[in-house]
């Protein structure tokens, strides 16, 4: 049975065709990404008014603009089922960013705190090879236990939270792993010449849907319930 050139035109460019839900998907994509880098403005500032500096005041201005990172992470991954479904996820960014202020805001200090740590140690002992890397090492461990924090839908609060991220990371050391990849692959598409800029537009949303795909096929859930939340 042949289908007629009408109907076939109508599927592909009708309201609900297929051209009009990718285009509305990859709108959604969009929203969701240039939300996280809205909310990570305060580090974007820094690196381009300030940057690495071993002084104790762009120190303390770096830790203080990784305060809204914790929260912008929630915020993304809380949108990535959304997304993955297809629905509308703006909404529900910028609700899970303003729990993650309500309801998580010692958490939101643990960046700032591995940050001014970690400069000051680079800046009293010296930027050798050594030392960059024992920092990058507790960076990315931080990073690890911030991203399980995020993937955390629990009633834990401060300490007991925190324990629970750093549970997850140790029984599923291969899924810290693979959130840290799609991070540093999100980061490294946006310092490509020419594409880079778009890049920003789709990356942080694009690496959070991975991330919630690795984490249903790697076993979250279960590390999740391993460790009572």
């Amino acid at each position: 049975m042949s289908i007629s050139a009408p109907s076939l035109l109508g599927r592909l460019l009708g309201y609900d065709g297929v051209i009009a839900t990718l285009l509305l998907g990859a709108f959604q994509f969009f929203l969701v990404s240039l939300s996280f880098i809205a909310c990570m403005t305060p580090v974007l500032a820094f690196q381009a008014l300030v940057g690495w500096q071993s002084t104790h005041l762009a120190l303390w201005l770096g830790a203080a603009s990784l305060s809204t990172a914790a929260p912008a992470l929630q915020a993304l991954v809380t949108a990535a089922a959304p997304l993955l479904r297809g629905d509308r996820a703006a909404g529900a960014f910028w609700r899970g960013f303003a729990d993650a202020v309500r309801t998580r805001r010692a958490i939101a200090l643990l960046p700032s705190a591995a940050a001014l740590v970690l400069g000051y140690d680079v800046a009293l002992l010296g930027a050798d090879g050594a030392v960059l890397l024992g920092a990058t090492a507790i960076a990315a461990l931080v990073s690890a236990v911030v991203i399980a924090v995020s993937f955390l839908d629990s009633p834990l609060r401060g300490a007991a939270l925190l324990i629970a991220a750093v549970r997850i990371v140790m029984l599923r050391p291969h899924l810290a792993l693979a959130w840290l990849l799609l991070a540093a692959l999100a980061i490294l598409a946006t310092t490509l010449p020419v594409i880079g800029a778009v890049a920003w537009l789709s990356a942080p949303a694009l690496a959070a849907v991975a991330a919630e795909i690795c984490n249903r096929s790697l076993g979250f859930a279960s590390a999740r319930e391993r460790v009572g939340t």
